[in-house]
């Protein structure tokens, strides 16, 4: 007896279903694996947290705090530090524990990523655990490269000894709570519902002015603060689409994880998630007397400059994540 198999339009009928279904199924997948990364990215920022708090116990109830040179010579704080926040991050591996940072013309200027890698020298936390999974970055290996023939092209890194900030910004997921200047340094003493740390965010140096008014781009990200003038109202009516350029690249814009004072980390869609609906990626702007007559000050806020007022932290109550 003959056999009779599949005919051409069998086949590919059973072919286009299974298309079908894969085509429904992948994005449900997509998003599940992106759920899980996010999961996997709230465990490290508590972990983080709790090496935060190990460390602050050991250290007068301070969350770390690289030294740095305040210069503190004007009539806002934080006084015009002159500390770059991006620009000089793991290029000066060599400066000390002891050695203060800034200011600008001095060769001794380096990243306040510096604050976090203390971590890592005092064993509270890892280098992995400093990396989103969803976000590209790598984990630091711990090698220095060397720059001349007399030092090896790539040896061991000692932290604490050898090495005392990040490699560089491949190998830095994470922002943290601006330590310059008097105003809302990180400590124990911080409002609980601060953000301490948080996906890094979209500004890295910048031009500061009012809210609404900042026309200067990112130097490195090429983003500017939203300019949406200086209603609170209206501020606050945006969407989670209108915020996505202004969250965290990590999760393609839909958010952050972000580690509050007291331990927690939490998603939130909106950068607006410090006390008041501070912006949490940015200072108060005008000093911030400003968040007492207008909400906007602190919804939209300001970012720092490398060559001007360097702003950090303008009230007890302001997160500003850097980067």
């Amino acid at each position: 007896m003959k056999r009779k198999g599949f005919t051409l339009i069998e086949l590919l009928v059973v072919v286009a279903i299974i298309a079908l279904l894969i085509s429904i199924l992948l994005p449900s997948l997509s998003r599940a694996r992106e759920l899980a990364k996010r999961a996997v990215c709230a465990s490290n920022l508590r972990g983080i947290g709790q090496g935060c708090h190990i460390y602050s116990n050991d250290n007068l109830e301070s969350f770390p705090q690289h030294y740095y040179v305040a210069n503190e010579t004007g009539t806002q704080p934080p006084f015009n530090t002159n500390v770059q926040y991006i620009g000089k991050m793991g290029s000066m591996g060599g400066i000390s524990i002891k050695t203060q940072t800034g200011p600008q013309t001095s060769t001794n200027i380096g990243h306040h990523s510096r604050s976090l890698f203390l971590l890592i020298i005092g064993g509270q936390s890892t280098p992995g655990q400093f990396i989103c999974p969803s976000s590209g970055d790598t984990e630091d290996n711990l090698r220095n490269n060397g720059s001349d023939s007399t030092t090896p092209p790539e040896s061991a890194a000692q932290p604490g000894r050898n090495r005392f900030d990040f490699k560089g910004w491949p190998h830095l997921s994470y922002g943290y709570q601006v330590p310059f200047g008097k105003k809302a340094k990180p400590t124990q003493k911080m409002d609980v519902r601060m953000a301490l740390a948080a996906d890094k965010g979209p500004y890295f140096r910048a031009a500061g002015t009012d809210a609404g008014t900042q026309t200067t781009a990112d130097q490195a990200s090429g983003i500017i603060p939203p300019a949406w003038g200086t209603v609170a109202s209206d501020i606050l009516k945006k969407n989670n689409d209108d915020w996505r350029p202004y969250n965290s690249a990590n999760h393609s814009g839909e958010g952050e994880e972000v580690l509050f004072v007291d331990g927690h980390a939490d998603w939130i869609k909106k950068p607006i998630g410090g006390v008041n609906n501070d912006n949490i990626y940015t200072c108060i702007a005008g000093g911030g007397a400003q968040s007492t007559v207008n909400l906007a000050y602190s919804l939209l806020g300001e970012v720092g400059d490398q060559t001007g007022d360097n702003f950090g932290p303008t009230t007890q109550t302001d997160s500003f994540i850097i980067p």
